[in-house]
């Protein structure tokens, strides 16, 4: 599978990045190695990392309250995450909610964000004109992307709030800061402002932005961030529902 996937990332483009930002669901992958799989996530890594690209990885934990351990708190989105905190050197970004690590060259991309998850400083605004491309690793894009909640914030929607934790945030035994905040539904009960990536999708597959590899009954897909993120912004400015239930 490595070597297949290898083609695949040349012929898309892949590796001329500056980041990869990888949405994962390895257990296909695991499935081809159940031999030794963490030497070959550590292969498959490295496929990026030996080419001096940064990736960087969702290690979202939701810490809502108490303490936020930048080095040692699980993320609680997948494998990958918690992988690299035990095996490789990494950087994590400091929100307790909305946490990112990241591996190789330009790791320290994910240090010192702003307080807001998605806002002014975040890492999708840090992201955004750097040469970045999006990597969805079996997982599948009807799943949606947190980059529509930059769009949405961007944009002041008006179905959202910048709600600020309490969480105390530490690295190590070194204290950080408290008060960080997350863009959040007003009304978590109200049905018609539930999230849905549907709509968005329909537009997005017909740009024919996305490339798609087909592995084992399921998609390794590969899209510019720059442009996902300008379709994007494009779609909410037309249609302030795009990303919810409401029509």
């Amino acid at each position: 599978m490595i070597k297949s996937l290898n083609n695949f990332f040349k012929k898309s483009g892949l590796y001329k990045s500056k980041y990869v930002y990888i949405y994962s669901d390895f257990r296909i992958f695991i499935s081809f190695y159940k031999s030794n799989p963490e030497l070959y996530i550590k292969k498959f890594l490295r496929l990026f990392t030996d080419k001096g690209i940064t990736c960087v990885v969702p290690s979202f934990s939701y810490t809502v309250s108490g303490s936020f351990d930048v080095c040692k708190t699980k993320s609680g989105v997948g494998l990958l995450g918690n992988f690299i905190m035990k095996k490789i050197k990494f950087e994590r970004s400091e929100h307790p909610l909305f946490s990112f690590i990241a591996i190789g060259k330009n790791r320290k991309i994910v240090r010192n964000i702003g307080i807001s998850a998605f806002g002014k400083d975040s890492v999708h605004e840090r992201l955004y004109k750097k040469r970045t491309s999006f990597l969805n690793f079996f997982r599948p894009l009807k799943q949606g992307n947190t980059l529509v909640h930059h769009i949405e914030q961007i944009n002041n929607a008006k179905y959202r709030y910048d709600k600020r934790f309490p969480t105390r945030v530490y690295k190590g035994n070194k204290y950080i800061k408290t008060g960080y905040k997350a863009y959040l539904r007003k009304n978590v009960n109200k049905k018609e402002h539930f999230f849905t990536f549907a709509k968005v999708l329909k537009k997005i597959e017909k740009k024919k932005m996305l490339r798609i590899k087909k592995l084992n009954q399921s998609n390794v897909i590969v899209y510019k961030y720059d442009d996902f993120y300008e379709e994007l912004n494009n779609l909410y400015i037309k249609n302030k529902n795009i990303f919810i239930k409401k029509t």
